[in-house]
């Protein structure tokens, strides 16, 4: 001990600090082969401008981007072609980091039972309410269940870990504050309640306040009882961390064979004379190296940068399209005491004229094991079509044949415009304000403001009128040949990943030969599933797949 000691201790005249430096050569200070050109080295060298073009890898299929949908259409792909060669690129030091992460969604397994956007408000000629329209929530539902019994197969298939690391049973209520807002949750109730989706919806009309303070305490607790409130609720809903779902599976598809390329950032997309598209990438790290692939198939996953990568594969479908990317902040409270008393997510209509997206909700979420409540959200302009984007990306989008679509769908859309200046500009004040109109006991030292995710909204012309529109949910595209596809919107998103890897799959290789072969495997994935039609779904057939589902992945009704 008492040598190491002096080791440890060692004084600059040392016979150790007194060597003489290393000769020959080292990693550092490698010299390249005679043989080798500078000029040909297409990764290194100072005249790596020049260089030629990296040999393309072929390979089968590429992924762009390592999110929810990205994961899902690459774990599908694999599951029913494992020979296939499929890659996954993603920019970003780890898959599910942008929208997919818990942080950066409302977590919430959307099946209409409490979003109040999906149901439209229908009107008597005297203005008053007459009932809500109920085929966009009846179509939401729908696409959940389709996720659920896919989750249930990879669950069962040892493809996903143990379900409570993503998923867990919360109920969902849907809130109305005020005479308006309480005749729009009657109206909504009495419309999906003989819906067999919707036959276990319940209802707290006003005079039954102790009825709403045991379902939400917080949302009871301290508000004037004079003020009109009325809640449904129904136990099947789900709250999920879109985050850690991401991430395994793109453990599973790595296991199955898929490769995933971090710090890779997609520059090109070309398509050659052979149908087959060049995918040329860059490092984001440290490092420039250039690699390119030729693929046969193309799933741009890529969030609100799909738009930018669909421009740049020239494909005309993309014509007319532009985004309008929305961000904001979360309220987040971590206070125990205050979240056990609200495992619930809570929906509300937004303000009078405020458009769909802004339905405020208070949630009890689970990110990374850890249990919280989130309010919001609170909305903000930005250029930027990523959160970890680029505050030139609209600017880049921004095309001849899209200025007039975002002209016109920017002009009838200034209601949007106005919530989110309001909310840009709103004090610290202001938004514990906005939380205690839901939550009234809601103390200031119990919530902290957290960045949110970017949603890029869909801008495209309206065929019918030829004028822009901004469309909230979310659309596929692809090129007449099926041999690229890409994700645009942001709504219902995650929730919605497994029908949207159908219709990808669907779109693009109905009318090849593998798609019949890989017709019994998507069957045994997602049983309810019916190519080219909507499921027809039973009474009977509902409460199976929400028995099995919910045993599966412990999310049964409580």
């Amino acid at each position: 001990m008492a040598k190491l000691e002096r080791r440890l201790s060692a004084s600059m005249d040392d016979s150790i600090n007194q060597r003489e430096p290393f000769r020959g050569d080292s990693m550092r200070h490698g010299k390249a082969p005679a043989a080798k050109s500078m000029v040909s080295d297409p990764v290194t060298g100072c005249f790596s401008c020049f260089a030629a073009p990296p040999t393309p890898k072929e390979i089968d299929a590429v992924c762009i981007g390592a999110g929810v949908m990205s994961a899902t259409v690459g774990l599908m792909l694999k599951e029913l072609e494992p020979s296939w060669k499929i890659v996954m690129c993603e920019r970003l030091h780890a898959a599910g980091e942008e929208s997919s992460n818990g942080f950066n969604n409302a977590g919430t397994g959307h099946s209409g039972f409490m979003e109040p956007n999906y149901t439209k408000e229908v009107y008597n000629a005297d203005k008053t309410l007459k009932t809500v329209t109920t085929e966009k929530v009846e179509s939401v539902c729908t696409q959940f269940l389709s996720s659920r019994q896919y989750w249930t197969y990879l669950v069962s298939k040892g493809h996903l870990p143990e379900p409570d690391t993503f998923i867990h049973q919360t109920m969902h209520i849907a809130l109305g504050i005020g005479d308006d807002q309480v005749d729009f949750i009657k109206k909504r109730y009495e419309a999906m309640k003989v819906l067999p989706l919707f036959s276990s919806m319940e209802i707290a009309l006003p005079e039954e306040k102790a009825k709403q303070a045991e379902w939400a305490p917080l949302i009871m607790a301290g508000r004037d009882p004079k003020e009109l409130t009325c809640m449904t609720r129904v136990p099947m809903g789900t709250d999920v961390d879109y985050g850690a779902l991401t991430k395994n599976k793109v453990s599973a598809f790595m296991k199955l064979g898929g490769d995933l390329r971090l710090f890779t950032e997609v520059t090109d997309l070309k398509k050659q004379s052979d149908g087959k598209w060049l995918v040329t990438t860059k490092n984001t790290s440290t490092g420039r190296g250039i690699q390119a692939m030729k693929a046969k198939f193309v799933f741009v996953g890529a969030g609100g940068w799909a738009l930018m990568m669909l421009q740049r594969a020239g494909i005309p479908q993309v014509r007319g399209y532009m985004a309008l990317p929305v961000t904001g902040d979360w309220a987040v409270c971590q206070n125990p005491a205050v979240v056990k008393k609200h495992k619930v997510k809570v929906y509300a209509p937004g303000a009078p004229g405020a458009p769909p997206m802004s339905m405020p909700h208070l949630d009890y979420r689970t990110i990374g094991g850890k249990e919280m409540l989130l309010f919001g959200p609170f909305g903000s302009i930005t250029f930027k079509f990523l959160r970890f984007g680029s505050m030139f990306d609209a600017l880049k989008a921004l095309k001849p044949h899209n200025i007039l679509p975002t002209v016109g769908a920017l002009s009838k859309n200034l209601s949007l415009v106005v919530m989110l200046m309001k909310d840009v500009f709103k004090s610290g004040t202001g938004k514990l304000h906005d939380i205690r109109h839901y939550y009234p006991e809601a103390e200031p030292e119990d919530w902290v403001l957290i960045p949110a995710g970017v949603r890029a909204q869909i801008i495209k012309q309206d065929l019918k009128s030829g004028k822009g529109m901004l469309q909230f949910g979310t659309e596929v595209l692809t090129n007449d040949e099926g041999t690229i596809c890409g994700l645009l919107g942001a709504s219902p998103g995650a929730s919605t990943c497994v029908t949207i890897a159908l219709d990808t799959i669907e779109k693009c290789f109905k009318d090849k030969p593998e798609f019949a072969r890989w017709m019994p495997k998507i069957k045994e994935m997602i049983p309810s599933y019916a190519p080219d039609e909507h499921s027809v779904l039973t009474p009977e057939s509902i409460k199976q797949i929400y028995d099995k589902t919910g045993a599966v992945l412990k999310i049964s009704k409580k």
